[in-house]
C-alpha cells in the first residue's frame, strides 16, 4: 500500500505540474487574468484543506481519497471542454479541492500504515514522490504542449487519463490500516497538538516559501546567461544537487528514526542557510562550481527537512487526529508556494543572487524561532 501512495502521489504531481505549464497557453488571456485563475487553485486547497482533514478523521479514508481521484479526473476532462474564463476558473478552483482530499487523505494513509521506528524513511519517499512528480510534470506538459500545439484540449485529456489511472490504483490496491469505526471508539484518545506542532512551523513555512522562490530560478538563470555560461561541469553540478537532494529525503528520514525528528530538521535547516549563503555569493559568472565539494553536503543536508517534519507530524497527531494534523501539510505547501511565487518575482528583477540572499534572510530568523520554541517546550 505505502507503494501505491508513492505511486498515486507521483502520478497526480506529475498531472498538476503539467497543468502549470498547459494553462498560460491554453488561455487567451492577458498574463494577470491567468495568474489570477491560476492562483484559485493554492487558494482553495489550502481553504479546503481543514475540513477535509476533519473529514478524514471521521470517513472512510480510502473512499475519500477515491473521491477526491474521480474529481479531479472529471475537472481536468472537463477544462478541455472550454476556454471560457469564468467556466475555467471554477474547475481550477475545485482541482485545488481535489488536490486538498488526495494529499491529506495520502499523508493520513501514509501515517496509518507506519511506525514510530520507520515514519521518517516512509515519509522520505512521500516527500521524494512529490517534488519528483511536479519536476516530472513541468517536463511532461512541455511534451504535451509540442505533441499538442494546435489542440491543447487533448492535451488535458491525456492528463486527465493520468489521473484516472491512478484512482484504478487506489480502488484495487489501496487498504485502510485504521477503520473508521476505530477511530469512533469511546476509548480513543483524542491528542491535543496544537503545542507540539507549533515549533516546527516557522521552519516549515519558511521552506516552503524558500521552494515556492525557486519556481523563478529559471528565468533568472535564463536572464542571466550572459554571466552564467551552461557548461559540461555546470550541468554535473545541478544534476549532483538533484540526485543528493533526493538521496537525502530518504536517508535523513531513516535517521530520525533513529535520533529524532527535530534534531534533524534544524540540521537540516543550517545546512540550507549555508547552501543559500555560499551559492549565492559564489553564483556570478558560475563560481559556484569551485565550492561544489562544500555545496553538495548542504544541499544534502537541506532534504533533511521536510521528512522529518511530516513524520514528527504524524508522530504526534494520532490515528484519532492524523487527518486534521496531515491537512496542515496543504495548507503551508500552498501559502507559502504562493508567498514564494510572489516574493521570488520582485526579487528575481534585482538578480539571481537575490533570490537565495532573500532566502537566507527568510530562513534564518526561522531557525532562530523554531530552536527557541523547542527549547522551551523541552
Amino acid at each position: 500500500m505505502v507503494l501505491y501512495l508513492y505511486v498515486a502521489v507521483f502520478l497526480t504531481r506529475i498531472g498538476f505540474g503539467s497543468i502549470t505549464i498547459l494553462f498560460p497557453l491554453y488561455l487567451q488571456a492577458p498574463s494577470y487574468v491567468i495568474g489570477v485563475i491560476l492562483a484559485l487553485y493554492p487558494m482553495s486547497e489550502a481553504g479546503s484543506a481543514l475540513p477535509i482533514g476533519r473529514l478524514a478523521d471521521r470517513f472512510s479514508r480510502k473512499k475519500l481519497h477515491i473521491i477526491g481521484m474521480i474529481l479531479i479526473t472529471i475537472l481536468t476532462a472537463a477544462i478541455g471542454f472550454t476556454r471560457n474564463l469564468l467556466n475555467v476558473s471554477v474547475l481550477h478552483a475545485m482541482m485545488g479541492v481535489s488536490a486538498a482530499i488526495t494529499a491529506v487523505t495520502s499523508l493520513t494513509l501514509l501515517g496509518d500504515a507506519t511506525k514510530l521506528t520507520n515514519r521518517g524513511k516512509q515519509m522520505g519517499g512521500f516527500d521524494l514522490a512529490n517534488l519528483g512528480g511536479y519536476g516530472l510534470g513541468f517536463g511532461v506538459g512541455g511534451l504535451l504542449v509540442n505533441s499538442f500545439a494546435d489542440r491543447l484540449s487533448y492535451a488535458f485529456w491525456v492528463t486527465a487519463g493520468l489521473f484516472l489511472f491512478a484512482g484504478i490504483l487506489a480502488a484495487k490496491f489501496l487498504v485502510e490500516p485504521v477503520r473508521v469505526w476505530e477511530l469512533k471508539q469511546p476509548k480513543m484518545r483524542q491528542r491535543r497538538i496544537g503545542g507540539k506542532i507549533r515549533p516546527v512551523i516557522p521552519v516549515w513555512i519558511a521552506q516552503t516559501v524558500i521552494l515556492g522562490m525557486y519556481f523563478l530560478l529559471p528565468k533568472a538563470f535564463r536572464d542571466s546567461s550572459s554571466s552564467i555560461p551552461v557548461t559540461r561541469d555546470t550541468l554535473i553540478f545541478l544534476g549532483v544537487l538533484g540526485g543528493l537532494f533526493a538521496l537525502g529525503a530518504i536517508v535523513f528520514g531513516h535517521i530520525s528514526d533513529k535520533i529524532g525528528r527535530t534534531r534533524i530538521m534544524v540540521v537540516g535547516a543550517l545546512g540550507e542557510l549555508g547552501f543559500l549563503l555560499l551559492f549565492g555569493w559564489s553564483v556570478p559568472g558560475g563560481g559556484f562550481v569551485k565550492y561544489e565539494l562544500v555545496l553538495w553536503p548542504m544541499f544534502f543536508l537541506a532534504s533533511a527537512i521536510a521528512p522529518a517534519i511530516l513524520a514528527y507530524v504524524g508522530d504526534i497527531s494520532g490515528k484519532a487526529k492524523r487527518g486534521s494534523a496531515n491537512a496542515l501539510y496543504s495548507i503551508v505547501l500552498s501559502i507559502g508556494l504562493a508567498i514564494g511565487n510572489i516574493i521570488g518575482g520582485f526579487v528575481a528583477a534585482l538578480g539571481i543572487q537575490m533570490i537565495f540572499y532573500v532566502g537566507a534572510g527568510i530562513l534564518f530568523p526561522s531557525i532562530l524561532a523554531t530552536s527557541t520554541l523547542l527549547r522551551r517546550r523541552q
